[in-house]
């Protein structure tokens, strides 16, 4: 794993992502930065997480080709049921569609609204995220195993 510091150039990333996004989407889409990448002050792989949440997921399934035509590909539910999931390699984006109101959108959403407005929790994520990536530099599934009980602990603040 590659876990960087953050940087002042992930809003801007994020930013020139959607404009592109944007312009190879036909319909209706709201897209908001999500991950860590969208947390003043905390650390994270190299990579622009997006939700785009539409009205009917249908639609992001018919447009997929002109996704890709911009460089992403698809890679469908990728195991989260009511998911429509992109990757672009570079710069490195993944975008996560969902219809308005699936309880996973709605679960980025809040992770990112309370890390924001709780500095001390940024500094316990930084924390955890250095030393299960020195535990595990290259085992993936268990630093992400590991890291979960903290997301858990802020989902269960949630209140929908």
């Amino acid at each position: 794993m590659y876990l960087v510091e953050p940087s002042p150039e992930w809003p801007a990333a994020y930013a020139r992502a959607v404009t592109q996004l944007h312009s190879a989407y036909p319909g209706e889409i709201r897209f908001h930065h999500i991950g860590s990448t969208a947390v003043p002050g905390l650390i994270a792989k190299n990579c622009i997480d997006i939700l785009g949440l539409v009205s009917d997921l249908a639609e992001v399934g018919h447009a997929r080709q002109r996704f890709e035509t911009i460089g992403y590909e698809a890679r469908g539910a990728h195991g989260i049921e009511g998911r429509e999931y992109f990757v672009r390699e570079r710069p490195k984006v993944h975008l996560h569609c969902f219809q308005t109101g699936h309880r996973d959108a709605l679960l980025h959403l809040h992770f990112v609204e309370v890390m924001r407005a709780e500095p001390a929790l940024v500094a316990e994520l930084n924390a955890l995220k250095r030393a299960l990536q020195a535990k595990y530099p290259n085992d993936k599934s268990r630093y992400q195993a590991e890291k979960q009980v903290f997301y858990d602990r802020i989902h269960q603040r949630w209140r929908p």
